[in-house]
């Protein structure tokens, strides 16, 4: 599996790459965008019959200095270098199962957190933990089924969601980077069942998560703005942070107020008394 899930990326890279972008002439038609599998092996220093091999998922195990050859070559940043190399070398996955539990010290600070919505996502992004203020923005959350309790499901599926496409764009949108990390997740655990039925449902019940996630971007979730319809909010879009909990896996999402914005959250608060 590693070497297909390898060979997709390396071609969803070249595809995303033109001439220009590393100081090449197009040098007449080409048949499919991107640039040529040549083109890329002379960047690496690799043969193309090689380069071609890897594309191809054939058995090759490419040497580190491989990789971040290929990785300069098709001008990848560290999240995808990184990603590079977790497909490319076969390794023991990392064991799948539920998330660990919310700490009592995340429980306190998503408390202490009375202004702002804000929430504990696992490394699927399944909403494990939220402050009042978050369970306000997000009706019902503890009575939903557990699919729904997701980060990703909110943002592709949710009826509220789906009035957002901005949510959704492959550019830098919040739906970008929650795929992006996805996929990074999803390298470490190929056999992990959770996560190949998330994204089986995910695919199933959204074309724009699908998009995405063939697009084969990997990377690390950080601030961004939320697009949001919320009869009690002030404000419909909100500028938000991802921060990295100590216990594996556990992010925090924070909701800030929007610049400008005077008592964003009070009818939110209010709603949630």
């Amino acid at each position: 599996m590693a070497y297909t899930v390898l060979g997709a990326f390396l071609r969803a890279r070249r595809a995303r790459l033109t001439p220009a972008d590393v100081g090449l002439e197009a040098g007449g038609r080409r048949r499919a965008p991107g640039l040529r599998r040549e083109e890329v092996a002379a960047r690496a220093g690799i043969s193309p019959d090689y380069y071609t091999r890897l594309e191809q998922g054939r058995p090759r195990v490419p040497t580190p200095a491989v990789l971040d050859a290929l990785a300069h070559a098709l001008l990848l940043g560290d999240a995808e270098r990184a990603y590079l190399h977790t497909i490319a070398v076969p390794r023991r996955p990392r064991p799948a199962g539920a998330p660990g539990p919310v700490t009592p010290a995340s429980r306190a600070m998503l408390d202490a957190l009375t202004g702002t919505p804000a929430f504990v996502t696992g490394p699927r992004f399944d909403l494990l933990a939220w402050n009042r203020l978050g369970g306000a923005l997000m009706a019902g959350l503890a009575e939903r089924p557990p699919h729904q309790r997701n980060l990703l499901w909110q943002v592709f599926c949710c009826p509220h969601g789906a009035a957002a496409p901005a949510n959704r764009e492959p550019g830098g949108s919040i739906g970008a980077q929650l795929v992006a990390a996805l996929r990074t997740e999803y390298a470490g655990r190929p056999a992990d069942p959770g996560l190949a039925r998330l994204v089986a449902r995910l695919s199933a019940e959204s074309p724009e998560f699908a998009a995405l996630w063939d697009m084969h971007r990997a990377g690390v979730p950080g601030e961004g703005e939320l697009r949001v319809a919320h009869p009690h909010l002030a404000a419909d879009t909100l500028p938000y942070t991802l921060l990295t909990l100590p216990t594996p896996g556990h992010r925090l999402f924070v909701c800030l107020p929007p610049p400008g914005a005077p008592a964003p959250f009070d009818a939110l608060a209010a709603s949630a008394a």
